[in-house]
C-alpha cells in the first residue's frame, strides 16, 4: 500500500505558504480588517464613510481600504518624532503593498482588507486577462499615492497654484482612478472627471488643514518617554498666491484669520478648486446628452490612462462610475461653507471628520484665533562662545536658530556683538578664558523648546556661558514692544 512520504510532502507544503502571513487569510481575518477600516473612517473620515454605502458592494472593500490607507499616509508626519521614523514607515507600506498584491499580504488590516478585494475582482472577472489589467492598474496607483505623500511628508508649501493641483491630481484623483479600476471601469470620460473632481477634493483638503498646520504641533512621546512636538507650523498655501496678497506666514501664526492677505490668498485658491467643480458639472450635463465633454482629457496617455475604446458608451460608464464621483458633494458643501464665512478657514468651519493635510486630536480645531492657542513666551539668550573662529559662533548660533524654528517657535532677532573681555576668568571644560564672543538671539518658542535649547548649550564643548531672560508676560501686546536686540555701548571694544 502507498503510504505518503512525511518527510517529502511536508516540508513544500510549508514552503509554499506565503511568508509573513499564517498560511492563509481567514473570513475572521477579513472581518476583522473591515471593522478596523470602518471604525477608522467614521473617526477620522466620515465623509468617504458616508460615501463608501454608495459604492457597488464588491468595491466598498477596496474603496474602505484604500481611504484607511490614506487616512494612515496623512497622519504619519503627527505620530513619528522625526522624520527617519517616518521614512522607516512609508518603507513599511512601499513593502506591503507589493508583497499584498504578489498575493502575501503582511498582517496589517488594510493590506488583508485590500488583499480580499483583490481576490474578489479576481474571481468577478474570471481570472482573465481583464483582472490582470486591473490589478496594475491599481497597484501603479496605489503606489503613485504612496509615493506622492512621502515626497509631502515635510509640509513644505507649494510653489505655485499649478503644483498644488498636481499634488491633488497624485493623491486624491488617483485614490478615485484605483476605486474605478477595481469595479473594473476603464472609461477614459470617467476618468476625466474623477480628475477633476479629485482636484478639486485635494484643494479642499489643503484648505482645511490651514487651521490645522498653522496650530502649534502636538507632542509625540518618544520611547524614552521624552515628548517632542512632531512638525513645526505650517501654512501650505501656494507661495505664489500668497505673494501676490501679501500674506506672510509669521503673521498668520500670530494673528490668525486677521492676518493681511489671508482671506484674499484662501478665495483664490478656493475659486480654482470650485473651477474644478463647475468644469465637472458641464462635462456630466454634455455627456448625458450624448455630447462630447467640451474639453480633451489633459492626462490621457499618462501613467495606466490607456484605453482601448474611448467612444464606449460614455452614459452608462458614468452610472456605473457614479459612486466614486460622489466625493464632489462634500468638497462643494464645505465650498459653499467657506464663502458664507467669507473665507475665513478658521471661523468654525466642521473640520473633524474629514482627513484634513493634517490630522490632530480635535481640540486643535477652535474657532478662537490661533493667537490664543499658542503658548509661547519671548525669551532672550545672551550667548559666549569661545573666541578666536567666528564659523563656530554662527553654527552654535544656526544650531539654536534650528531648534526653535523646528518646534513652531519664531526667532525675533540676532545680533552678533563681537569678542569682549569676560568679567572675570572662567575655566570650562578644562579650559580657561578671558575673553569670549558675544552674541544675542531673541526667539519665541514654548517652555518646552526653551528648556531644550538651555540643555543643547549646556552640553555645546565650544560655549563658555549663556544667559537666558524671559521678556514680557506672553501677550502679544506685551512682546510686540520688543524689537530685535541693540547694543549701545561706548566702550573701545564695540
Amino acid at each position: 500500500m502507498h503510504r505518503p512520504s512525511i518527510l517529502g510532502n511536508g516540508p513544500k507544503r510549508l514552503v509554499s505558504a506565503p511568508r509573513g502571513c499564517r498560511g492563509i487569510v481567514t473570513e475572521t481575518d477579513v472581518e476583522s480588517a473591515r471593522r478596523y477600516c470602518l471604525k477608522q473612517l467614521q473617526a477620522s473620515d466620515y465623509d468617504a464613510h458616508l460615501i463608501r454605502r454608495f459604492m457597488p458592494p464588491p468595491v466598498q472593500d477596496t474603496y474602505a481600504a484604500l481611504r484607511a490607507l490614506n487616512l494612515e499616509l496623512v497622519r504619519l508626519p503627527e505620530m513619528v518624532s522625526n522624520p527617519t521614523i517616518g521614512a522607516m514607515r512609508v518603507k513599511f507600506w512601499h513593502d506591503a503593498i507589493d508583497r499584498t498584491f504578489a498575493g502575501q499580504p503582511p498582517r496589517e488590516p488594510i493590506c488583508i482588507l485590500l488583499h480580499k478585494a483583490l481576490r474578489d475582482l479576481e474571481q468577478r472577472t474570471g481570472g482573465v486577462g481583464g483582472s490582470t489589467s486591473s490589478t496594475k492598474s491599481m497597484k501603479f496607483w496605489v503606489s503613485r499615492l504612496i509615493r506622492t505623500r512621502e515626497r509631502h511628508m515635510d509640509n513644505r508649501p507649494f510653489a505655485t497654484l499649478a503644483s498644488l493641483e498636481d499634488y491633488a491630481e497624485n493623491t486624491y484623483s488617483t485614490i478615485m482612478y484605483a476605486t474605478l479600476a477595481s469595479m473594473p471601469l476603464r472609461s477614459m470620460h470617467v476618468d476625466h472627471l474623477a480628475s477633476h473632481i479629485g482636484k478639486a477634493c485635494g484643494i479642499v483638503a489643503v484648505l482645511r488643514g490651514v487651521p490645522v498646520l498653522a496650530a502649534p504641533p502636538q507632542p509625540v512621546r518618544s520611547p524614552s518617554g521624552v515628548e517632542t512636538p512632531s512638525r513645526s507650523q505650517a501654512l501650505l498655501l501656494p507661495l505664489d498666491v500668497m505673494a501676490e496678497e501679501g500674506v506672510k506666514e509669521e503673521q498668520v501664526f500670530r494673528q490668525g484669520p486677521s492676518a493681511p492677505g489671508l482671506q484674499d490668498a484662501i478665495f483664490k485658491v478656493a475659486t480654482r478648486a470650485n473651477d474644478h467643480l463647475i468644469t465637472a458639472r458641464e462635462m456630466l450635463k454634455r455627456l448625458k446628452a450624448g455630447q462630447d465633454p467640451g474639453h480633451e482629457f489633459e492626462h490621457q496617455g499618462e501613467g495606466e490612462h490607456h484605453y482601448v475604446d474611448e467612444e464606449s458608451d460614455a452614459a452608462r460608464d458614468v452610472r456605473r462610475g457614479f459612486g466614486v464621483l460622489l466625493e464632489a458633494v462634500p468638497a462643494a458643501q464645505w465650498l459653499l461653507s467657506l464663502e458664507k464665512a467669507n473665507f475665513d478657514p478658521l471661523s468654525g468651519l466642521e473640520f473633524q471628520h474629514h482627513p484634513a493635510e493634517s490630522h490632530v486630536p480635535p481640540q486643535i480645531h477652535s474657532p478662537e484665533p490661533l493667537v490664543g492657542a499658542v503658548a509661547t513666551m519671548l525669551y532672550e539668550l545672551i550667548a559666549i562662545v569661545r573666541p578666536g573662529n567666528l564659523t563656530e559662533v554662527k553654527e552654535i548660533a544656526q544650531t539654536v536658530g534650528s531648534l526653535v524654528l523646528r518646534n513652531g517657535g519664531v526667532i525675533r532677532g540676532l545680533s552678533n556683538w563681537g569678542v569682549f573681555s569676560l568679567p572675570k576668568p572662567v575655566s570650562v571644560h578644562q579650559m580657561k578664558h578671558t575673553h569670549g564672543h558675544y552674541f544675542v538671539m531673541r526667539y519665541d518658542s514654548s517652555a518646552a523648546v526653551h528648556h531644550d535649547v538651555r540643555s543643547t548649550l549646556r552640553l555645546e564643548p565650544r560655549m563658555i556661558r549663556a544667559a537666558h531672560v524671559k521678556l514680557g508676560d506672553g501677550k502679544l501686546e506685551t512682546v510686540s514692544r520688543f524689537g530685535p536686540p541693540r547694543w549701545r555701548t561706548q566702550g573701545s571694544e564695540a
